[in-house]
């Protein structure tokens, strides 16, 4: 419950500060303005989609994880050592 109610929470803030950068830039009446805001827009909401994509992986959608993923911790059994290259 909490990690939903969180994720909403972040997604409900994350609206009200584009609406009030929009809002700012409308009021200022300027082309290079709207784009400039624009490209912004996209760039932060492509990081936050990022920052959500990672997320869900940490708590263990793993189905998103592209790729092959190695844990820090995995070691050989003691019965087997790693091979040696020839000499």
């Amino acid at each position: 419950f909490w990690k939903v109610a969180g994720g909403l929470l972040i997604l409900l803030i994350c609206c009200i500060n584009m609406y009030f950068v929009v809002a700012y830039v409308m009021s200022l009446h300027n082309l290079g303005l709207y784009i400039g805001a624009a490209v912004l827009s996209v760039i932060y909401l492509a990081f936050v989609a990022y920052l959500t994509w990672l997320c869900l992986i940490a708590l263990g959608a793993s189905f998103l994880a592209c790729g092959h993923t190695v844990s820090v911790t995995r070691t050989l059994p003691p019965e087997q050592s790693p091979p040696h290259p020839p000499k």
